[in-house]
C-alpha cells in the first residue's frame, strides 16, 4: 500500500546491525530464487547484514509445527550475539507466528524488545501485492510514501499485562505443589507485577515450611498477620504443629525419605509433652545426664514416679536378648512412649491409651525404614511404609497422625492449624 512493511519500518527507525528472517517453505523457496526480502532491506540500509533462517515449515498456522524452530533459533541469535539487544518484530507473519515470537520476548525482556508496527492511518493506494516473479523491488521503494516522510508507526508494547497471567499460574501452580522457594524465585524475579504482599507471604511460607521460625514469625509480624497465620498460641505446641505440618507436605509430595526420616523425631517431642503436659511426669524426674549432656534413664527415679514401671518394661522388652528393659540408656522415643502407655493404664489418663498404642506403631515403623535408609542408598517408599504399616501408605499414617494431634491439644489448637499451608495458599491466591 505504498508504505513499508513492519521489517522495512522497523529498520528504517532502529538501523539494526542485522536482520535474522525466519522463513517458511514457501517464502523461503521465493527468497531463494528472487532475494526480494534482501533486496529491499538493502535498499533501506545497504550496511544492515541479512541472515536467512530456511525452516521448513509447511503450515504457518500451526504453533506445534514452529514453536520448537523459533525457540531453538532465537537461542542461537542470543548466543551468537552477546550483549546485543535483540528486537523482535511482533507484526510480520500469523498470528500463530507473532505470539510466539512475543512470548519469547517475554521470556527475557532483558535482551529482547518486542516491536509492533501499526497499519497506516490512510488506505493504501495499491490493491495488489508485490509479486516478486513479475515485480521490481526497485520500483515499488521508489513509490515508498514512508521514503518522504517521518511518521514513526513503531511500538514497543507493554507486555506487562501478557506476562503477569503467565507468571501468575506459574506461581500459583508451584505454590500448589507447596514449592514455596521456586514460588518466591520466580516473585523475584518478576516482583513489579506483584504487591510485596505476595512476596512477603512467599517469604514467610518458604522459612516456615524450612523450619527457620524466627524468620518466619517476623515476616508474619511485618504483615500485621500473626494472629491469623499462627492460630496456635502456645509456643511448645507451636512448634509440634509446625513439625508436623512439614511432615505432611513431605508426604503430599512424595519425599518419603525425608518424612520417614522426621517420624522418630515427631513421636519423640509428641510423646514428651503428654507425658510432662498431660501426665505430669517431668522428664528431669525420671532421668539423669551423663556426660555432654546425654540424658538417660534412670531406673529409681522412674519407680519412684512411676510405681510398676520396672515391671511393665520387663514385660514389653522380655524378646530381647537380656530378656528385659535396659536401663540407664539414652532415652529416645520407644521408651517415652512406653512410658506414656504405661500411664495410661490409669483412669485419668485412660484417653490416651489408644494415642499410645498408634504412636508406638510409629516407632516400630520409624526404625524399620529409617535405620536402613541411613545407611543405605535405597529409598524408602509407599512399598516400605506399608511393610512396616499394617499395609498402609503414608496418606493414612498422615491421616491417623493428625487424628493424635487433635485428640492430644484439642483445647489449644483449633483443626485449622493443621492446615495453614493451604489457607496461606488462599491468601496468596487472593
Amino acid at each position: 500500500g505504498e508504505h513499508d512493511g513492519p521489517i522495512l519500518h522497523i529498520i528504517r527507525h532502529y538501523h539494526p546491525e542485522k536482520v535474522i528472517l525466519i522463513l517458511t517453505e514457501e517464502i523461503g523457496m521465493m527468497e531463494e530464487q528472487y532475494h526480494h526480502n534482501e533486496t529491499a532491506i538493502h535498499l533501506m540500509d545497504p550496511n544492515c547484514e541479512v541472515v536467512c533462517k530456511y525452516t521448513g515449515i509447511k503450515n504457518a498456522h500451526s504453533y506445534d509445527n514452529f514453536s520448537i524452530p523459533f525457540l531453538s533459533i532465537c537461542d542461537q541469535v542470543c548466543e551468537k550475539n552477546p550483549g546485543k539487544k535483540i528486537l523482535v518484530d511482533i507484526t510480520s507473519g500469523t498470528p500463530q507466528m507473532e505470539t510466539a515470537l512475543c512470548m519469547i520476548a517475554i521470556s527475557d525482556s532483558e535482551r529482547y524488545i518486542p516491536v509492533q508496527v501499526a497499519s497506516p492511518e490512510r488506505g493504501a493506494s495499491k490493491s495488489t501485492h508485490f509479486n516478486p516473479e513479475t515485480d521490481l523491488v526497485e520500483d515499488w521503494f521508489e513509490t515508498d510514501i514512508d521514503n518522504d516522510g517521518d511518521e514513526n508507526r513503531c511500538n514497543i508494547p507493554n507486555v506487562t499485562n501478557f506476562k503477569r497471567p503467565i507468571i501468575q499460574f506459574q506461581i500459583l501452580s508451584l505454590i500448589r505443589n507447596y514449592d514455596y522457594a521456586g514460588a518466591y524465585q520466580l516473585y523475584e524475579l518478576n516482583k513489579d507485577g506483584f504487591s510485596e504482599k505476595t512476596g512477603k507471604l512467599l517469604d514467610h511460607a518458604k522459612n516456615r515450611l524450612n523450619l527457620e521460625d524466627a524468620k518466619a514469625v517476623k515476616v508474619a509480624r511485618d504483615l500485621k498477620m500473626y494472629d491469623v497465620l499462627y492460630p496456635v498460641k502456645r509456643d511448645d505446641i507451636l512448634k509440634l504443629v509446625d513439625y508436623f505440618n512439614s511432615m505432611q507436605i513431605k508426604q503430599m509430595r512424595g519425599e518419603l525419605n525425608d518424612f520417614a526420616m522426621r517420624l522418630e523425631v515427631m513421636t519423640e517431642f509428641l510423646g514428651i509433652y503428654i507425658l510432662e503436659k498431660c501426665m505430669k511426669v517431668k522428664i528431669d524426674d525420671i532421668t539423669y545426664k551423663r556426660s555432654r549432656n546425654v540424658i538417660c534413664t534412670n531406673e529409681e527415679k522412674c519407680k519412684g514416679k512411676m510405681p510398676g514401671i520396672d515391671i511393665y518394661l520387663d514385660e514389653q522388652f522380655s524378646d530381647r536378648l537380656s530378656g528385659h528393659y535396659d536401663w540407664g540408656k539414652p532415652l529416645n522415643a520407644l521408651s517415652i512412649i512406653h512410658f506414656v502407655k504405661f500411664m495410661s493404664q490409669q483412669e485419668a489418663y485412660k484417653k490416651y491409651a489408644s494415642a499410645a498404642n498408634e504412636m508406638l506403631k510409629w516407632v516400630e515403623l520409624s526404625g524399620q525404614v529409617r535405620n536402613p535408609a541411613a545407611h543405605t542408598i535405597i529409598a524408602i517408599n509407599e512399598d516400605s511404609i506399608r511393610a512396616g504399616y499394617e499395609g498402609k501408605d503414608s496418606a493414612a499414617l498422615c491421616r491417623a497422625m493428625r487424628t493424635v494431634m487433635i485428640q492430644v491439644f484439642e483445647k489449644e489448637m483449633k483443626k485449622a492449624a493443621l492446615d495453614i499451608y493451604d489457607q496461606i495458599n488462599t491468601i496468596i491466591q487472593d
